[in-house]
């Protein structure tokens, strides 16, 4: 199985990913971003000897280095653009369990590459060990308190909030419980932490919020504490769970649509990105407000891209991952969580009264396990099978099947041995022929 994935470098460490493998992706990545190079890590285990390896490589090819330390990647992105780097790299594995680690990387104009765009050349680079010969530097940099003040900056002239409002944050023992509570705190709120203290071990729950069983201390929380909100963040600080008041998690369809709805009041006719996952409860809602919505591959490497391609304000995907062109199209989990309480601040309603308006899907999400070495194969035959018997299909992202009043969506993950598997309908008995539907080709699914 290669590490080398569609958006991202990840694997199993130390099988898979160790300090030689870091110091040939570090070479690699140097000799295809060479220059001022922006490094940073979360706080798995393995990070500290993976970046240190890492940056020897890309010093090896004459890159100057910036140590950034541990932080969240929409850290690394923000700090491309503050210190005018010619590229970046977290070295993370995201929201996967502790064993893994891995690399997002970064180009000059803080866009995350993909496999198209520089992963499958790194890959060439790695393989050939053909690379630049320099001697290069690395020196250590702070920019926490940079970061802060970018964010506080984005939300200050705006944002009255004071100690009456009160938040839970569940840092998942990332990189995010590193920096969200002091932004919290100076701007006046009330922080009840949870599981914010790094911890590559992550002992409270793995760092994945879109699973309801790493939920359950934050809603319990929020409840107990008798707090506004609650947020989970990832282990890298780009995805987000959101807890409403009654302790309830609350669908990041509905939390795209009411961002998108917040955006539109302000920037009528703004272009807002989405994933082929999406409700429709989201476009739907784009539409409403005057938007435009346009559709786009599940991936960060492919949101961002698209969001500067086409001028977008808003980019959203169902997993819980929110862009902002403030950010330099960056999923920045930190600054979504920031506007969803600016948005209850000034309406002065509870978050479930601001999403109850929303158009009414009934959906459902799912990933199935299935072969890493067959997920495509299988996606591809069934997309082969699903012509032949005349559905009609929407194949950017996967296999998409088009109902009269719904659609099914059938997509091999580019992280795990998965197939990921959406579907929704507005009509009841709609959604409950298409989930027959669903469940007859989840029986094919090579386990």
């Amino acid at each position: 199985m290669s590490i080398f994935k569609a958006y991202d470098i990840r694997g199993i460490y130390s099988s898979e990913i160790d300090e030689r493998v870091a110091y040939r992706i570090g070479a690699a990545f140097g000799t295809l971003n060479y220059g001022k190079i922006a490094v940073g890590c979360d706080t798995r285990l393995s990070g500290p000897q993976l970046k240190e390896h890492f940056i020897k490589g890309a010093i090896s090819t004459g890159s100057e280095i910036l140590d950034i330390g541990v932080v969240t990647t929409p850290v690394v992105v923000f700090a491309i653009e503050h210190f005018n780097c010619d590229g970046g790299v977290n070295i993370t594995a995201s929201h996967n369990p502790k064993e893994y680690n891995g690399f997002k990387l970064f180009d000059a104009n803080a866009m995350p590459i993909s496999y198209e765009s520089g992963i499958g050349t790194l890959k060439e680079i790695f393989e050939s060990e053909n690379y630049r010969k320099g001697k290069g530097y690395s020196s250590t940099l702070a920019i926490k308190e940079d970061y802060i003040n970018f964010i506080l900056a984005l939300v200050l002239a705006r944002m009255k909030i004071g100690n009456r409002f009160s938040v839970v944050i569940d840092g998942s023992n990332g990189a995010a419980g590193l920096y969200a509570p002091e932004i919290y705190r100076r701007l006046g709120m009330t922080v009840n932490e949870l599981n914010c203290t790094a911890d590559g071990n992550f002992p409270g729950h793995d760092p994945d919020p879109s699973k309801e069983e790493n939920l359950l201390d934050a809603k319990s929380r929020v409840k107990e504490a008798g707090a506004d909100l609650g947020f989970v963040y990832d282990g890298d600080g780009d995805r987000l769970a959101v807890i409403d008041k009654d302790g309830t998690a609350v669908e990041s369809s509905r939390i795209f649509s009411l961002l998108a709805r917040f955006l539109l009041e302000e920037k009528p006719g703004a272009k807002i990105v989405h994933d082929a996952l999406m409700s429709g409860m989201a476009i739907d809602t784009i539409k409403r407000y005057g938007g435009l919505a346009i559709p786009c591959r599940v991936g960060h490497t492919y949101i961002a891209q698209k969001m500067m391609e086409e001028a977008a304000e808003l980019g959203g995907e169902l997993s819980g991952h929110y862009y902002f062109k403030e950010t330099f199209f960056a999923d920045d989990a930190i600054l979504a969580s920031l506007k969803i309480i600016e948005l209850i601040s000034q309406e002065g309603k509870r978050l479930s009264e601001l999403i109850k308006d929303f158009p009414d899907y009934v959906s459902e999400n799912i990933r199935i396990s299935v072969k890493e070495s067959e997920k495509f194969s299988f996606i591809k035959k069934l997309k082969e099978e699903l012509e032949r018997e005349g559905y009609l299909l929407d194949c950017l992202d996967g296999v998409k099947v088009i109902f009269e009043d719904g659609w099914a969506l059938f997509r091999a993950s580019n992280t795990e041995p998965k197939i990921s598997i959406a579907y929704e309908s507005k009509d009841k008995e709609e959604y409950n022929k298409i989930k027959k539907f669903v469940q007859s080709i989840i029986e094919r699914v090579p386990q």
